[in-house]
């Protein structure tokens, strides 16, 4: 499935989600301080089946919220339904053609979370550029320019004219294994 149409899928299961939920909470005018467990609970299976991934429901809170979180920081015009899409795809789908991505991992080498991400990269003897964004003032506007702050680790997936920015070390090593290991 292409990443697009990926999104497409994406979209509709919040969409699909956010009526149910309303429905649900129709007494309260859709008002649920737990929603993200409440749409954890009934997007698991279809998210998992989506992106290939088998979704703890403590994972699927956690990314609920982190895709809100940025949707509201980043004060976007862009539907959250879209916005949460795009939150997914870029941690979680996997890469159309893997072999011809080119990679490029922006870190510190002082950040154990880099670590981890440097050891899977080992194991697997992936090639990827390293962008160390203390050494090189410009790895680090880069990122910011792209993610709007400069934590790390984040992996840049390049394939043509696509940039996939892939942060959260847990993520980014899941990925690398689906992808080549």
């Amino acid at each position: 499935m292409t990443h697009d149409a990926l999104r497409q899928q994406m979209i509709s299961l919040f969409k699909e989600t956010a009526e149910a939920h309303y429905r649900a909470f129709a007494a309260t005018d859709g008002a649920d301080p737990d929603w993200p467990i409440w749409y954890a609970d009934h997007l698991r299976q279809p998210v998992s089946d989506a992106l290939g991934v088998d979704f703890s429901q403590s994972d699927l809170v956690f990314c609920l919220m982190t895709a809100d979180l940025e949707h509201t920081a980043r004060e976007s015009a862009e539907a959250w339904q879209t916005s949460y899409a795009d939150h997914f795809i870029e941690r979680f789908a996997p890469s159309e053609e893997p072999q011809t991505d080119t990679l490029a991992l922006y870190m510190t080498p002082s950040c154990p979370f880099c670590r981890i991400v440097l050891n899977a990269l080992e194991n697997l003897d992936v090639d990827v550029e390293l962008r160390d964004i203390f050494a090189d003032p410009d790895h680090r506007d880069n990122l910011v320019a792209a993610r709007g702050r400069a934590t790390v680790p984040v992996l840049r997936i390049t394939n043509g004219d696509e940039d996939r920015w892939m942060p959260e070390s847990r993520d980014i090593v899941r990925y690398l294994q689906r992808a080549y290991g």
